[in-house]
């Protein structure tokens, strides 16, 4: 396994080496997971998520539960928004 060694600044940062920014195709703008494992910092990188497109499967489950409401798949931003509005407003 090889390692390069990396300065961390007084801000507490440092400098991804370019082959592994180039190996896992990370570019600026781009989020890391952060995670500490005893005396380990292991970082990954995050992938964006794709939105699901109308020939999903998930599509035939939705109004199979206690709710009912067939109408989510259409409205669903509308109840993102109307929840995050209610949430705003306590």
């Amino acid at each position: 396994m090889s390692y390069e060694i990396m300065r961390v600044t007084t801000k507490g940062q440092l400098t991804i080496p370019v082959a592994i920014r180039k190996k896992l195709n990370i570019r600026e703008g781009d989020y890391l997971q952060v995670h500490l494992e005893k005396n380990e910092i292991r970082l990954k990188k995050i992938e964006p998520i794709r939105p699901l497109g109308p020939e999903d499967p998930i599509w035939r489950l939705v109004g199979a539960g206690a709710s009912g409401q067939k109408d989510i798949s259409v409205n669903h931003d509308r109840y993102l928004a109307e929840g995050e509005i209610n949430r705003w407003k306590k």
